[in-house]
């Protein structure tokens, strides 16, 4: 399968000729940009339908996501590792 290259703030930046804290400014909303510099960043992430990587931001803020798995009914209708870790609770 041929999965597209993702594009990264510093791509978006070098494309706007902004800087890396410019580009996130504008994603999350923050003031401090020129009208300027905030409407050409956001004609590049529009153009290039930017999405955020939730897993870069959870390490840059060091935040924590937790994944939960609710066997369908009965341990044994799961695989082995997490039948392990099903019958430790």
């Amino acid at each position: 399968m041929n999965t597209p290259e993702r594009i990264r703030i510093k791509d978006i930046a070098k494309m706007a000729d902004v800087s890396v804290g410019t580009v996130d400014r504008v994603i999350h909303g923050r003031s401090g940009v020129s009208e300027a510099s905030r409407k050409r960043v956001e004609e590049i992430l529009e153009k290039l339908n930017y999405q955020p990587n939730m897993y870069a931001s959870a390490l840059a803020s060091n935040k924590k996501y937790a994944f939960a798995c609710h066997p369908s009914t009965k341990p044994e209708n799961i695989g082995p590792k997490w039948k392990a870790a099903y019958t430790k609770r």
